[in-house]
Order: structure tokens, then C-alpha cells, then sequence
């Protein structure tokens, strides 16, 4: 077992919204896409997007009503070092 300090609640979080094909299927069009407007990514996902975005997944690229989102590379990150520190 590692060292490192695993913030459980964040991971669980992460792993939760992970856990849906669809969810997955969001982060692999954003990491394709670069960012797409959030209207047409929770239409075409069929899921609402604040489960990626509460988890630290995906955020927001750009300011207004229509807003883009993107891969949060910190929160990718993030997780990696969280599942490799298990």
C-alpha cells in the first residue's frame, strides 16, 4: 500500500461518474473535440452533464449562457495519481 494521501470522496466521485458508458463516451468526444457547447453534448450523451463536471472531469472553457466544456486535464490527473497511489 502507498503512501500517498487518497481524498476517498473525490475518488468514489470520479469512479461514479465514470461508471455509465455514456459518461465515458462524453470524455472521449471532449478529448476528440478539444471542447463542445454543453447543450449539444448532454443531447447527444442523453445524461445530464453536472454529474462529469461536480466529479472533476470536464469544465468550463468559456464564459455565457451557451458554454463549452472541455477535459479538465488537472482533474484527469488527478485520478490517475489517486488509482496509482491505491
Amino acid at each position: 500500500m502507498s503512501d500517498a494521501w487518497i481524498d476517498v470522496n473525490r475518488l468514489a466521485a470520479m469512479s461514479h461518474a465514470l461508471s455509465h458508458p455514456a459518461r465515458i463516451e462524453i470524455l472521449r468526444t471532449l478529448a476528440a473535440a478539444g471542447e463542445r457547447n454543453c447543450a449539444a453534448l448532454t443531447r447527444e450523451a442523453g445524461l445530464a452533464q453536472s454529474t462529469m463536471s461536480e466529479a472533476g472531469l470536464i469544465e468550463q472553457c468559456g464564459p455565457g449562457a451557451r458554454s463549452w466544456y472541455c477535459i479538465s486535464r488537472e482533474g484527469l490527473l488527478s485520478l490517475k495519481q489517486m488509482i496509482v497511489a491505491l
